[in-house]
């Protein structure tokens, strides 16, 4: 095979990647900073025996965090080579219990969750404020980070967190 159109499909083959990674219209890929994502998991919660979802996992580093802290860890991402990367990340961690699911975060249920974590534009948390209020179970935890639900009063607020409670 001519190695100019080798190098063309290569070139291309890294730009589908690219665009795979930064997937999305609810949310860029934004990272947070590791201190902040420890702090207001344990200020929500998240601990041994607690089932922890992020919607919009990113590169893993949420899920990861609330797994080291001992719960059920679940990061739903619609961007298969952050999903992948965050799998490769879990298990060289040997983190059994923190799991990532490629697909679509309001195509989901989220009754089971005693903690979910949101990072997404305006309109993904305008989506989501409505879907949770109807699937949660009473008492659980919703972390905001940046854009914040409208109709829902936050109990607690942490720099550019805020968390909410089912009620």
């Amino acid at each position: 095979m001519d190695p100019l159109l080798l190098g063309v499909l290569f070139i291309l083959f890294l730009c589908l990647l690219g665009l795979s990674w930064f997937a999305g219209t609810d949310a860029p890929y934004v990272a947070t900073k590791m201190q902040l994502i420890k702090n207001v998991l344990k200020l929500a919660g998240v601990k041994k025996g607690s089932t922890f979802y992020e919607l919009g996992s990113g590169d893993g580093r949420v899920v990861i965090a609330g797994a080291l802290l001992g719960a059920k860890s679940y990061g739903i991402e619609q961007s298969w080579l952050r999903v992948w990367y965050s799998r490769f990340k879990a298990k060289k961690l040997k983190l059994k219990n923190a799991h990532f699911y490629h697909g679509d975060i309001f195509q989901r249920q989220y009754f089971p969750a005693d903690i979910i974590y949101i990072y997404l534009l305006p309109g993904g948390i305008e989506k989501l404020e409505k879907k949770l209020k109807k699937e949660l179970k009473k008492g659980a935890v919703v972390i905001t980070q940046t854009y914040h639900f409208k109709f829902w009063k936050p109990y607690k607020s942490l720099g550019n967190f805020n968390l909410y409670k089912k009620v």
